[in-house]
């Protein structure tokens, strides 16, 4: 992997995780160009010392060399990390406008994917029911089927849902909070590694940086900044996919939501977002038109199982869940795990007297 002598100082300053990003920026701010690090001039001196205490500055100083150069870049080729600085030509334009841009961005997979011309998250809590799992899943691979890139996070839930329907189309990039070493929580390290082989994982952080849990939401500002929109699929008030929401909104982009029913408490977040001007959406298409993706129209979701059983009652006049639990033969939590998915698909819709009615 090669780089210039601008991206190589970068890097290097980056790898001092002692530093904090403000101090970082300032010395890269007071310079012409990044590569006059290397040079050890009293100009560069003068700058380092000016921005940081004695103790840091010394080590600064002292740290633009060959060995210890040689040192950074052979511990990122053994992990195959690429990176992309803030100075490099194929830094995502969509990054300098988030809030403190990314100094660099390690990348481990495919890191042509940051060129995509349409790039759309999905992102949602780690605690919510498998039939909410499995239509985050079908979306994620119809989105990707119909050429979207999509971003998420890293985590189990609706993070891991959304990789798993994407990664068949090889249409996916996870951000991760830590370093690329250390990717949380660890039971997702297989799956984070699927996406290093068929898709893009990306960190903000050096390799070996420990997770902290600020960095989830500092994280976030980059799943939003690199997507055109973003649908939250489940998520309570204070989850964590308001953050991303949050700097979509503040970035001008579409926001979308999964409905969800009044007590659900995993649909607050959605809900709450719909109410404030969100996209409601219960069909793929909903996004795909949005986004402005000419494709014929995406086939809705199939019906298996229980859901089959439940829709086919409501068309045929059942519209009490009492009298679904009855007729179905399902105990009353299953009607109403069922009734959930059926009305996040967009096949029914609550009605007056806490009864339903299909619509599809």
């Amino acid at each position: 992997m090669s780089y210039d002598r601008d991206e190589l100082a970068v890097i290097l300053l980056d790898s001092m995780m002692g530093l904090e990003y403000k101090n970082k920026i300032a010395i890269l701010d007071r310079l012409d160009s990044p590569k006059q690090l290397f040079s050890q001039d009293d100009y560069v001196t003068e700058v380092i010392y000016s921005v940081l205490p004695e103790s840091k500055a010394n080590t600064v100083a002292s740290a633009f060399n060959e060995n210890y150069l040689n040192h950074v870049l052979t511990k990122l080729e053994s992990r195959n990390v690429r990176v992309i600085t803030k100075y490099s030509e194929n830094y995502p334009e969509s990054l300098q406008n988030v809030d403190c841009p990314p100094l660099c961005l390690y990348c481990n997979g495919n890191v042509s994917l940051l060129e995509e011309q349409k790039i759309f998250a999905v992102v949602g809590t780690r605690k919510c029911p498998s039939d909410v799992l499995r239509l985050t899943k079908d979306f994620a691979a119809q989105l990707s089927e119909a050429g979207l890139c999509l971003v998420t996070g890293s985590a189990g839930g609706v993070d891991s849902a959304v990789i798993e329907g994407a990664l068949p189309s090889e249409k996916i990039i996870s951000v991760v909070a830590g370093g690329i070493n250390n990717v949380y929580p660890a039971y997702n390290k297989q799956l984070i590694e699927r996406v290093e082989k068929f898709g893009l994982v990306i960190s903000e952080q050096p390799p070996d940086f420990e997770v902290k849990p600020w960095l989830f939401p500092v994280r976030n500002r980059i799943i939003a900044g690199l997507a055109e929109g973003v649908l939250v699929a489940a998520g309570k008030h204070d989850s964590g996919a308001r953050h991303t929401a949050t700097f979509a909104l503040e970035g001008g982009k579409d926001v979308f939501a999964f409905p969800y029913s009044i007590g659900v408490s995993y649909g607050e977040l959605p809900n709450s977002l719909i109410k404030s001007g969100a996209h409601l959406c219960d069909d793929v298409n909903d996004i795909l038109e949005t986004m402005r993706v000419d494709v014929k129209k995406v086939a809705s979701v199939k019906l298996e199982g229980d859901e089959k059983t439940v829709f086919s009652l409501i068309k045929d006049g059942v519209i009490l869940a009492d009298d679904l639990v009855e007729r179905s033969g399902l105990k009353s939590y299953e009607v109403a795990t069922v009734l959930t998915k059926l009305e996040l698909g967009g096949f029914i819709a609550r009605a007056a007297g806490n009864t339903y009615k299909a619509i599809k």
